[in-house]
């Protein structure tokens, strides 16, 4: 098996967009672990010639997803792949400002993402454990999705990458959702569901299958 090989007959079909297909896989794999996929996709990168800032940004999001091992990974794997050097064109410095300015910013970004039922899912977290749902406003939401560099309906379809190779069904659909309410089309989000075929497992495919289904019959409503 050729994965290299694989990925570009994957990411390089006709229809869709190979840019975001490519990112998405490239988050994906990070968060998963799979820093094999990971390498050859950045080499895919360089020659659709996506640009740095979008490939740090795909980075950087996987701490929100995968947590920071793997993003602290991923992102070494990247700098020896540039040789090092902070490319031209990235977004910079990642000092945080204010806690309340970080957890208003996460906050927008949440409503967007989960609309009327946003409340709802935020009283969730707090059954979960109080307080929990201001870390994932302030840090998750606030500090990373929040970034310039990827558009809302681009990260969500990264998210929709990392959680269908993850297994985790019940936020996969959140986030399904979430790229239908910010842009995308059902057949864009089936597009990068079925990319990630090439590196699903056994336990991802059946998640994978369960998503496809529910948005070819419309279950998944913006």
């Amino acid at each position: 098996m050729d994965l290299s090989a694989d990925l570009a007959a994957v990411i390089c079909r006709p229809g869709g967009d190979p840019g975001v297909r490519c990112l998405a896989l490239l988050h994906g794999a990070t968060c998963i672990g799979r820093f094999d996929a990971v390498e050859s996709l950045h080499g895919l990168a360089a020659e659709l010639g996506i640009e740095p800032m979008r490939l740090q940004e795909t980075a950087l999001q996987v701490v929100a997803y995968g947590g920071f091992p793997r993003a602290i990974a991923g992102l070494a794997l990247w700098a020896d792949v540039r040789g090092g050097d902070a490319p031209d064109g990235a977004t910079g410095s990642l000092s945080e400002g204010a806690a309340e300015d970080q957890a208003a910013a996460g906050r927008a970004v949440w409503d967007a993402v989960y609309a009327h039922n946003g409340g709802d899912v935020i009283d969730s977290l707090e059954h979960l454990a109080p307080g929990f749902s201001g870390w994932v406003l302030e840090a998750a939401y606030g500090r990373i999705l929040a970034r310039p560099g990827l558009s809302l309906e681009e990260r969500e379809l990264l998210a929709v990458a990392a959680l269908t190779l993850m297994a985790l069904p019940a936020p996969l659909g959140s986030h399904a959702r979430g790229a239908l309410r910010n842009g995308s089309k059902p057949e864009t989000v089936m597009d990068i569901l079925d990319c990630c075929r090439v590196l699903a497992d056994a336990s991802a495919t059946p998640v994978l299958d369960q998503a496809l289904d529910r948005l070819s019959r419309n279950v998944y409503r913006p």
